[in-house]
Parts: structure tokens; C-alpha cells; sequence
């Protein structure tokens, strides 16, 4: 029954997932469709910042919070509707910025980098060679996000406002499971006397660690632990990520005709996406 539930929910993300994606592309693709794209740009951040505070154990103060920033969000919906793409382009920015601090924050010194917490959690100690590779796969997933927030940012500054949508939509998420492809092919030549293993077996096995608690050795146990931090630092950045999104875009829907001519460009896309 635990499996069918998890499954469920899965799949439920999954196509949550890309019914986001979709319509977040046809709001930007489509004229006059700017009630849409509010609502992709403001919604989903919105309800996990929801989740999040009422999960928190200092809910008592993070509630009223969430709903005086929801109230002031509200107020400005008319200029956030005008330049809705460009919530969408920070939140898009800034949530690969904040996972490439995820992952390159563990790669500092007397830190543990985040896929050799993960393999720790796998398979226990690892071996120097196998610590050496999960640390060049953190540089490697590092260095990944913030290429894709470095062609988000040209795309959307200097192409057609729907080409830069079909990347951030249609080709992102995609290239993160190209990404995946490609790092399990370079294990089976970087450690080939490794277990063949993916990150859902780590997300299980984190899962699992997390449910038994301390009934683990007390070694393996304590990588468990100090791994746990980081993994839940993942679902942190994504929501102060989108908070930032939504106050820059407040900013800049209020700038009207900027001083700077690159910027004024790019809000007069967003407000006319097909006039390209």
C-alpha cells in the first residue's frame, strides 16, 4: 500500500509538473493571456511557501507572514500581470542558482559534497576513488545549474520571448535527464567495480535512514545525519528563491519606461509576446 501511495504521488508530481510547464509556455506564447501567466508565476511558489511555513515549527509568526507578502502580491497584480514573463524568467533563474548552491556550498572544504553524502548513504564508506568521482559529479551538477541559468539569462535578453520560454519549458527539465544519462555512463567507466545505482536509489535510501533513525551504525549514521541538513536545504532554497522572484518582479513590473533602453526592450516582450 506504501508503494502504491508513493507511486501515486509521483506520478501526481509528475504531471503537475508538466501541466505547469505547458501552461506556463501558452501564457507566454499566447497574447492577451497575462491572467495565466500571473498565475504560473505567482501560484506555485505561493503554495510551497504555504507548505512549508505551516510544516515549520515557528508557524505561529511564518503564517500571518505568508499571508501579508500573498495580500501585498495581490495589490500589485496589475503591474506584476503586465511583466508576469519576467517572474517566471527570476523564478526560473533563481531556482537553478539556488540548487548550484546546494550542491557547490558541500564542495568547500571540511564539507562533504553532496553525491558523496548520497553514495555514503548507499553503500557506507567509500573508497578514495569513488569519494574522488561523487566529488567531481557535485562540480559536474554545480556547474550545470548555473549553465542553465546563464542561458536562460542571454535567451531572455537578447532572443524572442517565446524561444526563451521553450528552453526554460520544454528543454530544461529535459536536459537535466540528459544530464542524469550522461553521469551514469561516465560511473561505468570512472568506478566500474561499483554497484549500479541511480539517484532514486539514494532518495530511498535517505528516506529509509530518515525512518530509522538511530538504529543505524553509528558511523554510517552520522554521515546519515549530517547529509539530512543539506538535502532539506534544497526544498529552503527553492522557496526563498521564489520569494526573491516575486519581489524582484514587483520592482521591475513598477520600473514602466526604465532609464536603462535593455531593460525597457525586454518589458515591452513580455507585455507584447508574439509582436517579436
Amino acid at each position: 500500500m506504501n508503494t502504491l501511495a508513493g507511486f501515486a504521488r509521483a506520478a501526481l508530481t509528475v504531471v503537475a509538473v508538466i501541466a505547469y510547464q505547458v501552461l506556463a509556455h501558452h501564457a507566454v506564447a499566447t497574447p492577451g493571456e497575462h491572467g495565466l501567466g500571473l498565475a504560473m508565476a505567482r501560484v506555485p511558489p505561493l503554495l510551497i511557501a504555504l507548505a512549508a511555513a505551516a510544516r515549520s515549527p515557528n508557524r505561529g509568526w511564518l503564517l500571518p507572514l505568508w499571508a501579508l507578502a500573498a495580500a501585498a502580491l495581490w495589490t500589485a497584480r496589475t503591474p506584476l500581470a503586465l511583466h508576469f514573463a519576467w517572474g517566471l524568467y527570476l523564478e526560473h533563474v533563481s531556482f537553478n542558482l539556488g540548487m548550484a548552491l546546494v550542491f557547490g556550498r558541500t564542495l568547500a572544504s571540511a564539507r562533504v559534497p553532496l553525491c558523496t553524502q548520497f553514495a555514503t548513504m548507499l553503500h557506507g564508506s567509500l573508497t578514495p576513488a569513488v569519494a574522488r568521482y561523487t566529488r567531481q559529479v557535485t562540480v559536474a551538477w554545480t556547474a550545470f545549474f548555473v549553465a542553465i541559468a546563464a542561458v536562460s539569462t542571454l535567451l531572455f535578453a537578447a532572443a524572442p520571448i517565446v524561444a526563451w520560454a521553450t528552453f526554460a519549458n520544454y528543454l530544461a527539465l529535459p536536459l537535466v535527464g540528459a544530464m542524469f544519462v550522461a553521469e551514469h555512463a561516465c560511473r561505468r567507466f570512472a568506478v566500474p567495480d561499483r554497484p549500479r545505482t541511480g539517484m532514486l536509489d539514494a532518495i530511498r535510501a535517505y528516506r529509509q535512514s530518515s525512518a530509522r533513525g538511530h538504529a543505524s551504525p553509528a558511523g554510517h549514521a552520522s554521515q546519515v545525519n549530517r547529509a539530512r541538513p543539506v538535502v532539506a536545504s534544497a526544498v529552503a532554497s527553492a522557496v526563498a528563491s521564489t520569494t526573491a522572484a516575486r519581489a524582484a518582479a514587483v520592482t521591475v513590473g513598477r520600473m514602466g519606461a526604465a532609464s536603462r533602453a535593455n531593460l525597457s526592450r525586454a518589458a515591452s516582450r513580455t507585455a507584447h509576446p508574439c509582436h517579436e
